[in-house]
Order: structure tokens, then C-alpha cells, then sequence
């Protein structure tokens, strides 16, 4: 049973390592784009990140880091709870230490996903802010984008 949690830690911690690789490529993938000069005039959001130097528009999709975030959550969340399941059945095989340990787990699980919270809401935040600012003109027709007008 043990070798099979250690396979399964050991995967988890390969899929967590490769995410926080692929989101660190795909950041300097963007940086690397933003620098080179535009090869079209596209709208997208990679071409807006691409003319405004920022990279908040890569920030507003959920990305590979975000779901390996939550699975570390789930994952040790459930082996914390074991871990609490089998120190209040066997109080005496336990250190006193072992409960220190145990908050400890608790309290680094839970603001990580307060973490993940944090992030959520400043996607939202910066969607409502995005949609507000295109919806700024809706009942200005003078000074609304020009779709036909040509450059």
C-alpha cells in the first residue's frame, strides 16, 4: 500500500512540476511574441497583451497551473483528513509533536486554496473591468468603434 501512495504522490508530483513548467514556457513564450513585431492585425487577446506589453489577457483563462493547483488541494486535503482520522482513533502511538504537524498541513492547504480564491476573483474583477470598458460606449453611437471604417 505504501509503494502504491508513492507511485501516486510521485505522479502527482510530475503532473505538478510539468504544469508549473508549461505555465512558466507559456509565459516566456508571450514575452518572447510581445517583443517581436506583430505579424498581423488581429483583435485577439494575444495580439492586446502583444500591443499593451502586459500579460493580463493570458491571465484571464484558467491554465494548466490552475487545475494542478486544485488537485494538490483535493489530494491533500483527503490525506490530512486520514491523517486527523488515525490520530483521534489512536491518541497514544502519536508524538505530541504530531498534531503541530497536522494544523500545520491544514493551515499551508488552506491558504493555498485561499490563493486559488484570491486569483479567481481578480479573473473576474479584471472580466467585469474588460466588459465595462467595451460596454463604455453603448449608448454613445458617435464615439463608438468603427468596425467599416478602414485605415
Amino acid at each position: 500500500m505504501y509503494t502504491g501512495l508513492a507511485i501516486f504522490g510521485s505522479l502527482i508530483g510530475l503532473f505538478v512540476t510539468g504544469a508549473a513548467l508549461f505555465t512558466a514556457w507559456s509565459f516566456y513564450m508571450e514575452r518572447k511574441a510581445k517583443q517581436a513585431p506583430p505579424e498581423s492585425d488581429s483583435s485577439d487577446d494575444a495580439a492586446a497583451a502583444a500591443k499593451t506589453g502586459s500579460l493580463t489577457p493570458l491571465l484571464k483563462g484558467w491554465m494548466v497551473w490552475d487545475y494542478a493547483v486544485i488537485l494538490l488541494f483535493g489530494v491533500g486535503a483527503v490525506f490530512l483528513f486520514t491523517d486527523l482520522l488515525a490520530v483521534a482513533r489512536d491518541r497514544e502511538q502519536f508524538p505530541p509533536y504530531h498534531y503541530g504537524y497536522l494544523l500545520c498541513g491544514f493551515i499551508f492547504c488552506l491558504l493555498g486554496m485561499l490563493f486559488s480564491f484570491i486569483r479567481i476573483a481578480t479573473l473576474i474583477r479584471l472580466h467585469r473591468g474588460s466588459r465595462t470598458a467595451r460596454m463604455d460606449h453603448a449608448d454613445e453611437p458617435e464615439h463608438a468603434y468603427h468596425a467599416e471604417q478602414r485605415v
